[in-house]
């Protein structure tokens, strides 16, 4: 499993800093800082949004070749991707803009860390501390790995970013044993953004 995660991570790696520099060269791109601007600043700054939506975009246009390249490393695990819906993000934005989120006095790189995601389920049980303590050794410390089991839900995430211009990549990382669990609670996410809004938008894939 683990040699399979160390490819894993290291194709995305490389795939997130050639779509980096191509959005950056794009006509679309517009560098805003996405730790020094906060979530209700959207409010005030029509570009925030609009940056948000381009990249989405972006990354729509390159996802079935992303997804192609994924599925060619013909790992034995799972692999899934999915770029963010645009009701998703509109419900999210909402969401940080409430009391549970200091009413969107939080980073943008807290909210939108997951416009493009990319998810592997393995076979076998393995927990956060191994992964943490594996990811750590290869990777030298430099990626962001975060236990995101809360209820339900139980997962790794590991997080790619270059800089604070760019937006970034979420690798979620599951087993199958807790599959279905895991499941549910995303449909439950699910059905709050959509009651907000009555018309899918569509765009996600998991």
């Amino acid at each position: 499993m683990l040699d399979e995660l160390e490819k894993l991570v290291s194709f995305i790696q490389k795939k997130y800093k050639e779509l980096y520099n191509e959005w950056k060269k794009s006509e679309l791109y517009d560098p805003i800082h996405q730790k020094k601007n906060l979530v209700k600043d959207i409010n005030d700054n029509n570009n925030i949004l609009n940056n948000i939506l381009n990249y989405r975009a972006f990354i729509n246009d390159k996802s079935l070749d992303l997804k192609i390249a994924f599925n060619n490393l013909n790992l034995d695990s799972e692999i899934n991707t999915r770029v963010k819906a645009q009701n998703s993000i509109e419900y999210k934005i909402s969401n940080y803009m409430s009391d549970k989120h200091e009413y969107g006095k939080i980073p943008l790189n807290k909210c939108f860390n997951d416009l493009y995601g990319i998810r592997i389920i393995f076979l076998d049980n393995i927990k956060y501390e191994e992964i943490k303590k594996f990811i750590d050794y290869k990777f030298n410390n430099k990626l962001k790995c975060y236990n995101a089991s809360k209820g339900d839900y139980v997962a790794t995430h590991i997080y790619f970013k270059i800089d604070n211009y760019v937006f970034q990549w979420e690798l979620q990382i599951w087993d199958k044993f807790h599959e279905r669990t895991n499941i549910i609670s995303h449909e439950q996410y699910k059905q709050n953004y959509t009651k907000w809004e009555k018309e899918n938008k569509g765009g996600e894939s998991f």
